[in-house]
């Protein structure tokens, strides 16, 4: 890991907390260790890998907020996806799996429903020029052009496509496709995964300048990452009690 990185500066790879969800054992990890902050030897691949050996899931779900691609998302939406894409354009460019995609099997989706109505007690929380209510967006294995994407440099899609995302996938991020990449490396001993992501900022308006561009984004996200999250979070907890 390369020197001021968040996991050698806290000297760990994470903090964890067990919980149950009905009569499920769940195990929940705050990483930090970060594809886009660990440097060139990648030792998320090893905290992965490391996670599933010695937890020996059935069902791994990676999560967190992501940038919306397109205009059909609003902040708040939740993608759940089994299939995961590398968009690397930068520091892992010449890297073998830098435009590879990975995919598990189908979500389980019977709880979303229930999902859908708990959204209700935060949409008072999400922005004001919403057109709807947050929805789930379930992504099927082979669906590549709704995937979750994973990119190596800090891209947000435009109206004017400047970091041309649009078509890869429904929302990028910048580290999910890490899981995808471990559960292929491990074969039939790899357990299910899905990524699970709330919209945390939407499609900007491709006016002024890429700097001011980023800077509503960055402020969309200050307001309102915390609160989209819970969207994503309740699809997390229905994702799980729906397992058998």
């Amino acid at each position: 890991m390369r020197n001021g990185c968040p996991a050698k500066e806290l000297k760990r790879l994470g903090t964890y907390w067990t919980t149950t969800i009905g009569k499920k054992t769940v195990v929940i990890f705050k990483s930090d260790s970060h594809m886009s902050q660990d440097g060139p030897q990648l030792p998320n691949i090893d905290v992965w890998r490391q996670i599933i050996t010695e937890v020996q899931p059935t069902l791994v779900i990676t999560t967190g907020t992501a940038g919306g691609i397109g205009k059909q998302v609003e902040v708040g939406d939740v993608i759940v996806s089994p299939i995961v894409r590398f968009d690397c354009l930068s520091k892992f460019k010449k890297q073998p799996f830098a435009q590879e995609h990975f995919s598990s099997k189908s979500a389980n989706t019977t709880k979303f429903t229930q999902a859908k109505t708990l959204f209700k007690a935060n949409a008072g929380q999400l922005p004001k020029d919403n057109t709807r209510a947050p929805k789930i967006f379930v992504v099927k294995p082979s669906g590549l052009t709704s995937s979750v994407v994973t990119t190596d440099f800090f891209g947000f899609d435009t109206s004017d496509d400047h970091f041309r995302l649009q078509g890869l996938g429904d929302v990028s991020e910048m580290g999910d496709a890490i899981l995808g990449l471990v559960a292929q490396d491990m074969g039939a001993k790899a357990p299910r995964w899905l990524a699970i992501r709330n919209v945390s900022d939407p499609q900007i308006k491709a006016e002024g300048t890429l700097k001011q561009q980023e800077q509503v984004a960055a402020q969309i996200y200050k307001g309102f990452g915390r609160w989209s999250t819970v969207c994503s979070a309740i699809t997390c907890w229905a994702s799980i009690a729906a397992e058998p």
